[in-house]
């Protein structure tokens, strides 16, 4: 065993999920289609070692709450029993974003603390089976293993539901800008507990059908290279999940007026004939995904828009891969 640091990245969700048919085990209820950021991503070191008498986990930074901290180490008894240790370990994150805030830093932390912690534990697994036991820590962070353009699958049993890259045009050389707003503080309503709530929404059954739908209408967009269609099924999507959010009991509004103001902006934009798409995951920051020749234009239109903290410019990111920076 020895120590290992491993670099994962945020994603964002294009076809997104909202509710679980298995909390436990983390099983969407419908599959879902992301994209990975490049310049968003969590840096964790992992290393199980006898002279630790107990499990240390730091987040740099920002720290973790209690209830945190019991999710890494619960995570770490995954790996333990996979390996048959008892060791106990040493972990160090840092995220260069802030976490809860509905920028995906779980999925990030938990693809990073999979691959650092199955290495040193000597564990060799297929990038299925790290997208899987990804899975277990965060749903979202199994699509933070192969990252890039991923499809996760939902699954009746633990070890079907995985993530793996799919085909993307490489020519529409596409950028997301991560729009910050002014608020980045944790949401008064967790990912998890909103997604346990989801199946009050009247919408819910017809949506989760939608989504399964969605990823057929992305693929053919990808596949014909029509930006404007796979454009379409992005916006759908995020009002397709906002809307469950808001008709569910009780009532979630993660959006802020920034939010639409910069959805305004977009529209604007399209009524220039530029077309730069939005979406909005379960917080009040927009992600706009966009092309490369266009990213002046969009920046320049957002310095309209007051409550903007920053704009992060993020190209597609890689699969969650090794590093030899350690963090302690």
């Amino acid at each position: 065993m020895q120590k290992i640091t491993a670099q994962a990245h945020s994603n964002i969700a294009l076809v997104k999920y909202w509710g679980k048919k298995d909390a436990g085990l983390r099983l969407p209820r419908n599959s879902s289609v992301a994209i990975a950021l490049d310049e968003a991503y969590t840096l964790t070191t992992v290393e199980f070692d006898e002279k630790y008498l107990e499990d240390d986990v730091e987040l740099i930074g920002e720290g973790f709450e209690e209830d945190e901290k019991d999710k890494v180490k619960k995570h770490l008894d995954r790996v333990r029993a996979m390996a048959g240790i008892t060791t106990k370990a040493k972990v160090v994150s840092q995220n260069n974003f802030p976490k809860s805030a509905g920028m995906a830093s779980s999925a990030s932390g938990f693809a990073a603390l999979s691959m650092a912690a199955v290495e040193s534990a000597g564990l060799k697994l297929s990038e299925r089976e790290m997208s899987v036991l990804a899975r277990n820590g965060s749903g979202s962070a199994s699509r933070s293993i192969p990252g890039e353009v991923s499809v996760w699958y939902t699954a009746e049993t633990d070890e079907e539901s995985y993530a793996e890259r799919i085909s993307f045009p490489d020519n529409w050389k596409v950028k997301v800008l991560l729009v910050m707003a002014e608020d980045t503080s944790a949401k008064k309503i967790s990912t998890t507990d909103g997604m346990a709530m989801a199946p009050t929404s009247p919408y819910f059954v017809h949506a989760v059908k939608e989504a399964e739908l969605n990823i057929e209408r992305l693929k053919e967009a990808m596949s014909l290279g029509d930006w404007s269609a796979f454009g379409k099924v992005i916006e759908d999507e995020c009002y397709r999940l906002h809307t469950i959010c808001m008709t569910q009991t009780p009532n979630i509004l993660y959006w802020r007026g920034v939010t639409i103001e910069v959805f305004q902006g977009l529209y604007r934009l399209r009524e220039q004939g530029l077309e730069a798409f939005f979406t909005v995951d379960a917080g009040p920051h927009v992600h706009i995904i966009t092309k490369d020749e266009d990213v002046a234009k969009v920046k320049a239109e957002l310095a309209k828009i007051n409550g903007i903290k920053k704009v992060i410019e993020c190209g597609v990111g890689p699969s969650a891969h090794l590093v030899d920076n350690h963090l302690f």
